[in-house]
Formats: structure tokens, C-alpha cells, sequence
């Protein structure tokens, strides 16, 4: 759907990040404050436009802290690459308040970060404009519906993100990546005829006299 910057992994060797993954799961204290709240409104009965304004900052509050978690995967790809991940921490991040282009750009940054876990074949993740669907829908159920449940599924998908870019860091470094390729099976076989091995192995095999 989205094309992404053409990437050759394959030629950077990776290290670990010195910066930790974001605590995604934080995010769903805002999901359970704001579901808290809307409950408060109805059993209590409280001021319709207090609430709003309470539910407004929550909902704020809560995308900033999505944005940040953006910001910090991005600053795990560009240290775990040596600078060399096209996207900046700060551009993942700004570049979803751009009115209209934000609707493409939840497309692109996880479009280019499935493409180069994928390539580096340490883990498998799904496509990126599968997740971008999915964080577009969170973004317009959030804005036209209820900005909790849209939250919640934001967050959702930032926990994916997030245990599969642990498990590639993970194997970063293991010891499969430093083992020498396993042995061509052909040279357990029988010796070639005509060598010396073969000419023993024949003479072996004749009765005594």
C-alpha cells in the first residue's frame, strides 16, 4: 500500500541499544482513568462540562505519552543500527500533528520498521500497513466515538510493537550469530575412488590368504 525507503540492512551490524524500550503498558492508565470517569459521570451525575474537560485531558495526556513511546522505538532502531534507521526519533514523533499527512505517516514509520525486522530475519513481524490500518482505525474511533477504547487500541498495538522489537534486541549478539556455518554433510561420506583412502579401504575389505 505504503512503499518505504529501501533499506539494506543487511550490510549494518547491529549492536544493542544503550536506551531502554518505553513502558507501553503505562498507557493504560490513562485508558483505565478515562473509563473510570465516564463512570463517575453516570452514576453521580456530575457536571457535563467538568467531565469534558477532565476526559479532553486525559485523552491528551495519553496521546502525548504514545508519542513519546514512538519517539523511543525510534531512538532503539537508530542506536541499534549504528544511525543509520532513516527516521529520526523526533520526525516519528512530529510528524503525526501534521493535519492529513499524520493519516499517512501511521502508515509509513511502521511500514519501515516491519520491513527492516523482517529483513534482518531475527523475528517476524506482521506487515506494517496492517498495523498502520489498525492505529488509524484506534486514531478515528477515538476521535469520532470514545477516545478510551481508542487509547486502549492504540496501546495494544504499541505493546506488539514493543515485544517484538525485545525479542530482536534479545537475539542480537547471540551465540547463532557468531557460529561458523555447520559442515558440508557430503565430507562424512566415502572417500573418492582412486585415493589412497579408497585403495586401503578396498584392501581392508579382501579376505586374508
Amino acid at each position: 500500500m505504503f512503499s518505504s525507503i529501501t533499506l539494506n540492512p543487511d550490510s549494518i551490524e547491529e549492536i544493542r541499544p544503550q536506551s531502554s524500550l518505553p513502558w507501553v503498558w503505562v498507557g493504560f492508565f490513562f485508558v483505565a482513568a478515562y473509563i473510570v470517569e465516564e463512570t463517575l459521570w453516570v452514576l453521580l451525575e456530575l457536571d457535563e462540562a467538568f467531565v469534558n474537560l477532565v476526559l479532553i485531558l486525559i485523552a491528551v495526556a495519553g496521546w502525548i505519552y504514545w508519542l513519546f513511546c514512538v519517539s523511543r522505538f525510534h531512538t532503539v532502531l537508530a542506536q541499534m543500527s549504528r544511525n543509520t534507521y532513516p527516521i529520526a526519533p523526533a520526525e516519528a514523533a512530529w510528524k503525526h500533528l501534521i493535519p492529513f499527512y499524520n493519516l499517512v505517516w501511521v502508515f509509513r514509520w511502521p511500514a519501515m520498521m516491519s520491513e527492516y525486522l523482517n529483513r534482518r530475519e531475527r523475528v517476524t513481524m506482521v506487515s506494517g500497513n496492517l498495523l498502520g490500518f489498525l492505529l488509524l482505525s484506534s486514531l478515528l474511533f477515538g476521535r469520532f466515538v470514545d477516545s478510551g477504547v481508542g487509547l486502549a487500541g492504540t496501546f495494544i498495538i504499541g505493546m506488539y510493537i514493543s515485544s517484538k522489537l525485545s525479542q530482536h534486541i534479545a537475539l542480537i549478539g547471540s551465540p547463532q550469530d557468531r557460529l561458523p556455518p555447520p559442515p558440508d554433510p557430503s565430507i562424512f561420506g566415502r572417500p573418492p575412488e582412486g585415493s589412497p583412502a579408497s585403495a586401503a579401504a578396498v584392501e581392508e575389505s579382501l579376505p586374508a590368504r
